[in-house]
């Protein structure tokens, strides 16, 4: 069975380019192939390139000009990847994506009906959902608790809460413990810390050619904290 993973998001911004390097430099060593279908920014495809080699890595557009989504698109984009050469893939969706998504499984093709048509092309589907603090918290758990009813617990859905939007680890802890009363699944990433560690970390995403072992000692102990935590939650 082949293995897809969908990254959706319900506006800009909340870190899910963040999320998506850090999986691919966990993946780095595997087979695991990258898909971008975030027309507006095509980050994956401008980042991720330089981290495990731009043949695994490309975009898909499923939008057309009036930003719908073709159903035909959804599908044979799920028709590829069962017959492609990888076992496992991340498809990183932009918002308007992300809503297309929801509507889908809203209005045309019931979640039952995706897993059973999926299972029969050999995919096993996973979804993430990022989630990011202050005036987006508010938006990014609508669309969560949307998709969870939508998807019907046909597929495993997991909240990914952004820790370092939230303007200070306290705030983000005491969301993260009131999201957790309400019964919701989640996982955290993104508190890189604070002081130069955050610089180094977020100048190695935006060089052309990132090297961890480039990093001061504080900084690499950071990473590697923040590689764990990744590891973790795709494991």
């Amino acid at each position: 069975m082949k293995q897809v993973n969908l990254v959706l998001q319900s506006k800009g911004g909340v870190g899910k380019s963040l999320f998506i390097w850090f999986v691919a430099q966990n993946q780095k060593e595997e087979k695991t192939n990258f898909i971008d279908l975030d027309e507006s920014t095509q980050t994956s495809v401008a980042r991720l390139g330089t981290v495990v080699g731009d043949q695994r890595v490309r975009s898909f557009k499923i939008l057309n000009e009036y930003k719908k989504l073709e159903r035909e698109k959804i599908v044979e984009l799920f028709e590829g990847l069962a017959g492609g050469k990888s076992d496992k893939y991340y498809i990183d969706f932009g918002a308007p994506e992300s809503a297309e998504f929801l509507h889908l499984l809203q209005h045309d093709v019931p979640a039952d009906i995706l897993q059973q048509e999926l299972a029969a092309l050999g995919i096993t589907l996973r979804v993430f959902v990022i989630v990011a603090g202050r005036d987006a918290l508010a938006s990014c758990v609508n669309y969560y608790n949307a998709l969870m009813t939508a998807l019907a617990g046909q597929f495993p859905l997991t909240m990914l809460v952004n820790m370092g939007t939230f303007g200070g680890i306290e705030t983000a802890e005491k969301a993260v413990g009131k999201l957790k009363e309400l019964g919701i699944e989640l996982k955290q990433f993104g508190d890189l810390g604070s002081g130069g560690a955050v610089k180094d970390i977020i100048d190695l995403i935006s060089q052309p050619q990132p090297d961890p072992a480039s990093l001061g000692l504080m900084s690499k102990i950071m990473y590697r904290k923040k590689q764990e935590e990744i590891k973790d939650i795709i494991s």
